[in-house]
């Protein structure tokens, strides 16, 4: 069950909100309506809740203050704003603090009982996807194993030398797979093979090439940086060894069955 927090200074509307709405129907379990913004940001500190529904013009701290307070301590909070201050200087505030729903006074039960299971239905699709993102990368993870550390011995083929071989080949490309011009011939050389018998030998031992796995530890990493949204999807790209965003969308895709962005908009 979701947990919902009010910040509301007039009594009349707190009460209204706390006993007019059938909060337990809607999933909803009501921690309670603090009387202002500073109040509301103490009791989220003791007990952290999801969705947040507050008014603006608030004594001590106001609606918009204690939003950005909140985003900064407890992202995953969704905000909703109740006030009659139907001003676009406040609606343009509340969209660069990715407010979900702004709803104006006077209350109407029925309105925000609608505001509050959109906002429910949304919080809980947006973690359904963060759990199937974690879930594709766990899974993409496990048929992308680190073969230095992970892959047993009994799933070595061939003869010892090989094996150190194809070792030595996987650390080099583990190090340098960034370089956008890594190729076979850089991991021979290193080695000091031909591109031919390395290429081999590393296929005969790990069952892929050469070039599969370099595209598969760049994939996996930027699997990786996916994750973090504060990270351009260009700068992955180059971070990769990528020059071509279309080239880096595809393989990514063909990986991952998804987009880069569509890969990142489930952990949003």
């Amino acid at each position: 069950m979701l947990k919902l927090l009010i910040a509301e200074d007039v009594k009349t509307v707190r009460d209204t909100l706390v006993c007019s709405i059938p909060w337990q129907q809607l999933g909803i379990s009501l921690l309670g309506a603090a009387e202002n913004g500073e109040e509301a940001l103490a009791w989220l500190e003791r007990e952290g809740a999801d969705l947040l529904l507050t008014d603006i013009g608030m004594p001590r701290m106001n609606g918009l203050e204690l939003i950005a307070e909140v985003k900064a301590r407890q992202p995953e909070t969704r905000c909703i704003i109740l006030s009659g201050l139907n001003e676009f200087e406040h609606a343009r505030q509340a969209v660069k603090l990715q407010v979900l729903d702004y709803v104006l006074k006077p209350i109407d039960p029925d309105e925000i009982e609608r505001v509050v299971s959109n906002a429910a239905g949304q919080l809980l699709k947006e973690r359904e996807g963060r759990r199937e993102a974690a879930f594709a990368l766990q899974s993409a993870k496990e048929k992308l194993p680190n073969l230095l550390d992970e892959l047993p011995p009994e799933e070595w083929a061939g003869s010892l030398k090989k094996k150190k071989l194809a070792e030595q080949a996987l650390r080099y490309m583990k190090d340098h797979f960034t370089q956008g011009d890594l190729s076979l011939s850089d991991v021979a050389e290193a080695v000091g093979l031909s591109d031919k018998y390395l290429n081999l030998i590393v296929k005969e031992v790990t069952g892929q090439t050469i070039t599969h796995w370099i595209i598969r530890l760049r994939m996996e990493e930027a699997a990786r940086l996916l994750e973090d949204p504060m990270i351009k999807i260009y700068e992955i790209c180059e971070r990769i060894g990528y020059a071509d965003q279309d080239y880096f969308r595809e393989s990514f895709k063909k990986q991952y069955g998804l987009t880069p962005t569509e890969f990142r908009n489930r952990f949003l």
